[in-house]
Parts: C-alpha cells; structure tokens; sequence
C-alpha cells in the first residue's frame, strides 16, 4: 500500500494496545485539546467485555470522566481519541460500583491464567474495535509486553533483530483471565472468582502458592467450603498455616471440619497453640474429638497418619445392605473406602473384605461369611518405615490401625504415606546432586 513502509503492516491491522492509547490526546469536534486519556473503564460482564466510560486528565490537571457514547473515533498512529462534542457541552458521569479502571486494577497487577492455571502480571491489555466500542480481548504478559511498558520495546527489537530473534508477544484471551482482587465483599468475591472456582483444587492450590497471603486468602474465602478443604489439602504445609491464621476463626473451622481429620489435624499441628485450641473450640465436638486424637501421635507414626474415618460394619450385615450403604457415601469420605472392615460390639476389628470381593459376593450373604478373618493391622505408635514396609509386603491400598485391645481407631491410606515419603525422598535426592 502506498506510503506504507516495506515490512510493515498498516495501523489498522496492528493490535490496539493501551500503551497505545495511554496518554493520548483527546481532541472534541473543533480539534481542540481537552485532555489526554488517562484511563479507560470496564464493564466486566461477559467474553468480551465493553469500555463504557473513559477518563481523561484535563489541562487543569482535573479529572474528566465521560461515557463511551462521546468518542466519535479513534484514531491511530499516532493515537488520538476524538469526541462528538464540544468541549463546553461535555458532561461528565460518574462511576458505577461494578465497573473497573483498567489501569488501576489491571496494570502491573497480578491476575489468574486460568487455562494454564499460572499467576501472570499485566504489562498491557489489547482491545479490538467493534462498531465504534473497545472490547477487552486479551492481557499481554511476557518480555515484549513488559519492555513496551517501560518504554523500551523499539530498542529491544533492535538488538533482537542483530541476533535475528523475534520478540514474540504473550497474549492470554480475556475470557480465561481472573483478576486477583483482595478488597471485596464475600457476595462480589464469589462472583469474581467463577472462573477460578471451575478449576480442580490442585491447580487452585499451585496458583494460590504464587500469590501473597492477603491473596490467597481473598481467593479461599470465594471458594465454597468443600472446595476450600480440597484446594488447603493441596498446598504445602506452611503455606496451609499462613492462610488458616489469616482466616476468620468460624470460616477456618468449617474449612478443617470437611476435611480428613488426619489432614486438619497436621495444619493445627502446625499453628501456634493457642491458634489451634480456637479453632478446635470453634469446631463440632464430633470433628474436634477426632482431631484431638490424631494430635497426641507423632506425626510420622501410624497414629499421626491415620484417618479416624473409615468405614466399619458389623458381621451381620448383609452383602445389599452394605452396598447401598456405599452409594450413600459422600465427598471425601467416599475417597478413603478401598476395604470394608468388619467390627463387633466393642469396635474391635474382626474381619476384612476389598471391594471387589463385595461386589462378587451373593448380595444375601452375611459379611461374617465372606469376610477374611486373618486382619493384617498395624498399631498406633508404628514407625513410618513398617507401615511402609507393611503396605508393601501385603500389596494394600490402606492399612488399619488398631490398639491394644483390638479396637480400630482408624486407617492409613497409601497416599498419606507417598505424601510424607515423596518430599523426603526429592531432598534426599537434591542433596545427593551436590555431594
């Protein structure tokens, strides 16, 4: 195209980017100046996300704040808005609650790249044209973006071109991108972290470990409670105790009350006594009691791993009544049945039978007929290296735990061992590179 310079695309094809419009002239209908753009304002409804409003900084220094329905155009290289008014007719509005400044709340700002569950910073944001209003399409992270905040994005693309590299831009689509808020109300947080809330707890937990305390417990308190147990359960230890002690006393209770009393347990173990003594008076007395339980064990003995609930029944229960019993088994519960025990009266441990053996069995049989008598259990003071070796010897899935006069007290499961033997076995290993 004439007058365009060889390699070049025409502005109207190049990307709108803020740092574009940031700052620009805002002219009215007789090319006088009113001001230069100083931010633009979001409604953040949707995929694409309309700018209703846009702030300008006048020449008195005062700022000017009018709705999108005064820009007439804009135009590009270089930048300029221009206004359908005249600068005497401009009445300005004010904000609603709902709407976001851009440069305030997304510039420089952390937010959740929820497609790769990664915490990112905004260094521009890219918006397309669409009959006269700017949508929101995609935030920019990465090296380009950030050398073209800082003003250094023509220079850098010289001494990329010496090295014949290319700077390649970071985009991520608006319509997977959560902002990281930590001023909301409980009822607008929920809100603002739909997005976050799809995910599965564990990517929730690898992108609350990215931000700050304050953050992360803006992002807990937006979970709902099931969720919440699930993403804390994911996170590393001390990473558990900084939010429980950021929360409030009754939200952190709830929390700890749907998680496995063996994993709460390991969190209050973690917080200050006095901490933890709050929030187990603020608990159930059911959930309490088991947590206290679990707390007079070390924790790495069969005792401090155990999971209080596991699924015990009596020997007279028939094969279809244990069956239904199993589908009426909910959430995390659900998570740690690999065996049905069998107990008697005073809750000792009588027999055991795996799942698959259930399901074989004649569904009018007893579970005192098909049951296996001879248990293999461990006692509550038992190393983390026998448990070890007993779920390896006998090829199990859990493991009962069971005191001295036979009554079972709980379960470990394979994964509460993986999950204190895997961190000792990586340092274990890093220490090895380095000797």
């Amino acid at each position: 195209m004439k007058g365009e310079v060889e390699g070049q695309m025409p502005a109207e094809s190049m990307p709108l980017l803020f740092s574009a419009l940031r700052r620009c002239p805002v002219l009215d209908t007789d090319g006088q100046l009113v001001g230069h753009l100083k931010d633009l304002i979001l409604l953040p409804l949707g995929a694409l996300p309309p700018v209703t409003k846009l702030a300008i900084l006048t020449s008195e220094k005062e700022e000017l704040i009018l709705p999108w329905e005064a820009v007439a155009r804009i135009e590009r290289g270089p930048a300029a808005i221009h206004l359908s008014q005249a600068a005497k007719a401009l009445q300005p509005v004010p904000l609603r609650p709902e709407e976001m400044e851009l440069a305030q709340s997304l510039l420089d700002h952390k937010v959740v790249d929820t497609k790769r569950c990664k915490v990112i910073r905004v260094n521009d944001l890219e918006f397309q044209e669409v009959e006269g209003r700017l949508q929101l399409v995609a935030v920019e992270a990465g090296l380009r973006g950030l050398l073209r905040h800082l003003g250094s994005e023509a220079m850098a693309e010289q001494i990329a071109s010496l090295f014949k590299t290319h700077l390649e831009r970071e985009t991520i689509s608006w319509d997977v991108v959560e902002p990281v808020e930590t001023e909301l109300t409980k009822t607008k947080r929920r809100a603002t972290y739909a997005k976050l809330a799809k995910l599965h707890p564990a990517d929730i937990a690898d992108i609350i470990e990215e931000l700050s305390p304050s953050e992360r417990a803006g992002v807990l308190e937006s979970l709902d409670e099931e969720t919440a147990a699930e993403t804390l359960t994911e996170t590393e230890p001390e990473v558990q105790a900084s939010m429980v002690q950021m929360m409030e006393s009754e939200q952190a209770a709830d929390i700890l009350e749907r998680m496995e009393p063996d994993e709460a347990a390991d969190i209050l173990s973690d917080l200050p006594e006095a901490k933890a003594q709050e929030l187990l008076d603020t608990m159930e007395e059911d959930g309490a009691q088991d947590v206290v339980e679990l707390l007079t064990h070390e924790e790495d003995t069969a005792g401090g791993l155990m999971t209080t609930e596991a699924f015990a029944l009596r020997p007279d229960f028939l094969v279809a009544d244990v069956i239904g019993r199993l589908r009426s088994v909910e959430g995390a519960e659900a998570e740690t049945i690999y065996y049905i025990y069998v107990t008697d009266d005073l809750d000792r441990l009588v027999g055991v039978l795996s799942l698959r053996e259930l399901i074989l069995a004649d569904q009018s049989q007893r579970l005192d007929e098909i049951m296996e008598r001879q248990t293999i259990s461990v006692r509550p003071e038992t190393g983390l290296r026998e448990v070890t070796e007993t779920f390896t010897r006998y090829n199990l899935m859990a493991v009962p735990v069971v005191d001295e006069g036979g009554e079972l007290r709980g379960i470990v499961t394979v994964d509460d061992v993986l999950n204190l033997l895997l961190p000792m076995i990586w340092k274990q290993r890093a220490a090895k590179k380095y000797i």
